[in-house]
């Protein structure tokens, strides 16, 4: 068989395109594996050690977990006062609310962080 030519299936060869696609593969899975054992260790690519997330990172995170609370029950409450005609004691009623909800979801975001070192 020659370079060019492709194997039908007939002849119990391979083509040299379809052997080069075999190693291709193999040396693919074998990288996947690898990176599988890095992840499962905790590892990074490199070699180093995971890092846990930044200060930074979870001042963010804590500011999301609070802001998005007290946005909700903003929200809530004006949809609440626009249908319901209540202005403003939906606004406010579901702003507490909210607030109180972003002060939970604070607590709880601060014990994760806490757990996770």
């Amino acid at each position: 068989m020659t370079s060019g030519d492709h194997n039908d299936g007939k002849t119990p060869g391979t083509s040299l395109q379809e052997s080069d696609l075999d190693a291709r593969r193999r040396a693919l899975e074998s990288r996947l594996e690898a990176i599988e054992r890095e992840r499962s260790t905790g590892a990074a690519p490199d070699g180093r050690a995971a890092q846990a997330p930044s200060g930074l990172v979870k001042l963010f995170r804590f500011s999301a977990d609070f802001v998005s609370g007290v946005l909700a029950g903003a929200l809530i409450g004006w949809l609440v006062d626009r249908f319901a005609g209540t202005r403003p004691w939906g606004l406010i009623v579901f702003l507490l609310l909210g607030f109180a909800t972003g002060i939970y979801n604070l607590v709880k975001s601060a014990q994760r962080a806490n757990r996770e070192g």
